[in-house]
């Protein structure tokens, strides 16, 4: 389901919501109080038409974006896919898509692969970008890029973020799926 743009909260201009009730003032840097390069104090100013803070020494802007994460939907020759289960929170015990955060260093399609690898021990490559998922997230919003992959090797061992790792048929998938696109995306991938 598409994420709607921010939009203001009728009465208070600052608080920015989607229709999914995500609030753009919930990001650490809404609440920053100092410059993360000279320390200095920052102050709130509209640049480039929106609201943002501004160091008032410097002139250094804290921007609003979100992170980049990549997610990897592998199947093996069974066309089974490849869950683990969280060891961590968010979602922790639940069943989800092999995903994080991409490094500086890598593309979002690498970030796949070394998730995959890194949480469950298959090593995989990259068939096609399957979609680009906007997660709304207190903690951290992304742009999840969501790639189908196929397993090329290695063995099931989960990572130290991840009780288990397992192949599931896409027609007996566990009842206890995190995350609320984990359950669209596998579905659509069902259809195809």
């Amino acid at each position: 389901m598409p994420c709607s743009p921010l939009r203001s909260s009728v009465g208070d201009p600052g608080r920015r919501e989607n229709a999914r009730g995500f609030r753009a003032d919930h990001v650490w840097q809404a609440s920053a109080k100092h410059c993360p390069l000279c320390g200095a104090s920052l102050v709130r100013l509209v640049i480039e038409g929106r609201e943002r803070s501004r160091c008032g020494a410097c002139r250094f802007v804290v921007y609003e974006n979100p992170s980049s994460a990549a997610a990897g939907i592998v199947l093996d020759e069974a066309r089974r896919v490849l869950l683990v289960q969280r060891a961590i929170e968010p979602h922790k015990g639940d069943w989800a898509l092999p995903a994080g955060y991409q490094e500086i260093d890598e593309t979002p399609a690498q970030a796949a692969v070394r998730e995959v690898r890194e949480e469950s021990g298959i090593e995989s490559e990259v068939i096609e970008l399957f979609d680009l998922v906007f997660v709304a997230d207190r903690r951290r919003t992304s742009n999840l890029a969501v790639f189908l992959c196929r397993a090329i090797g290695g063995r099931l061992d989960p990572g130290d973020d991840a009780l288990d790792a397992r192949w599931f048929d896409l027609d007996a998938l566990p009842q206890n799926l995190g995350f609320g696109n984990g359950p669209r995306l596998l579905e659509r991938l069902r259809g195809r």
